[in-house]
């Protein structure tokens, strides 16, 4: 086990510990998450500046503000990893209302992709990146009209944020969901996985056909992966190797170690969360150090985008009861 994931390891379960101690009345995978971006960001987690996040979100909205629903705390969690989140948060509330001006829909879901343009974008390329996530968006509609919505904001915003040009990349991405229907069930997490595999600048048939031995190759080392919400990560894991028995050998590795670790055990966590966790966790070890090429860099900037959509899309598949209970409090 490389020394700089086991450091992430341990700073995830750390981090957990903490948050559950101070948060418990969140959903237990939104704590999971809040956990996993300070890991991923080598930092231990930091409750007094996510309490002082939850009070300038609070300060800066209304009562029945979107930014107070189901991705509350992690709103919270993302401005607290800033130096100046209350200009940060500033800025997003003024892209939110940018976004429902170029046509967006007002939702929890517009709330966080106005956080990743304020986090990720200058402020002089906002509309530029806004225009450009409507295009991607109704390019998704066009084709996909019944699964795509609300939670595919979070996609198109990242695609935008990547430059990638809009028809190339859509046509690519459609190759890539019929040849991957084939093999994964669920058509929405099949479109959330072709949106991630569009930042690999291989041929699609050559990353599809990797997404199914990466796939294959866990489930044959008896660590097989979710075909939900999971399905994004496996298609980091196709664009950031192509040795696919060494990193399924350090994703086996990592996801046995936090079985160890309190809150990671099979009674706290189900095996295909747990697994997406250990692939976050190596994927972010294998690009450390080698941004040295726009893929790698690209995919470097959007690890954590990938684990704020695909947050974003889990929570969406949750009971109205659970989505009601995370929004309420932190």
């Amino acid at each position: 086990m490389r020394d700089n994931v086991r450091m992430k390891c341990d700073l995830l379960a750390n981090n957990y510990s903490m948050i559950y101690q101070n948060f418990k009345g969140n959903y237990a995978t939104n704590l999971r998450y809040g956990a996993l971006l300070y890991a991923l960001s080598d930092k231990s987690v930091d409750i007094g500046a996510i309490s002082q996040c939850k009070t300038i979100i609070k300060k800066n909205t209304g009562v029945f503000s979107q930014f107070k629903d189901i991705t509350f705390f992690m709103t919270t969690v993302m401005l607290s990893l800033v130096e100046n989140p209350e200009e940060v948060f500033q800025r997003t509330v003024k892209i939110y209302e940018d976004m429902k001006n170029e046509g967006f829909h007002s939702s929890a879901y517009l709330a966080m992709s106005s956080l990743f343009i304020a986090l990720k974008a200058e402020p002089f390329d906002y509309q530029i990146i806004i225009s450009m996530t409507k295009r991607f968006f109704d390019a998704f509609k066009k084709e996909h009209r019944f699964i795509t919505s609300y939670d595919d904001y979070g996609f198109a915003t990242m695609l935008a944020l990547a430059g990638l040009p809009v028809d190339q990349t859509v046509r690519e991405a459609e190759y890539c969901f019929y040849k991957l229907k084939e093999y994964f069930s669920s058509s929405n997490s099949v479109q959330s996985l072709t949106h991630t595999l569009a930042f690999g600048e291989e041929d699609p048939s050559i990353k599809c056909d990797r997404v199914i031995e990466v796939y294959q190759t866990l489930k044959n080392k008896k660590c097989k992966f979710g075909k939900g919400g999971e399905l994004p990560f496996l298609g980091v894991i196709a664009l950031i190797s192509d040795d696919i028995n060494r990193i399924t050998d350090e994703i086996v590795e990592i996801n046995e170690y936090l079985k160890t670790k309190k809150g990671f055990g099979s009674w706290s966590i189900s095996s295909q969360e747990r697994i997406m966790l250990a692939s976050a966790l190596v994927c972010s070890g294998y690009v450390e150090g080698r941004k040295d090429s726009k893929q790698e860099l690209t995919l470097a900037n959007s690890i954590t985008s990938i684990v704020m959509a695909q947050q974003m899309a889990i929570i969406a598949a949750t009971s109205g009861s659970i989505a009601a209970t995370t929004s309420a409090t932190i």
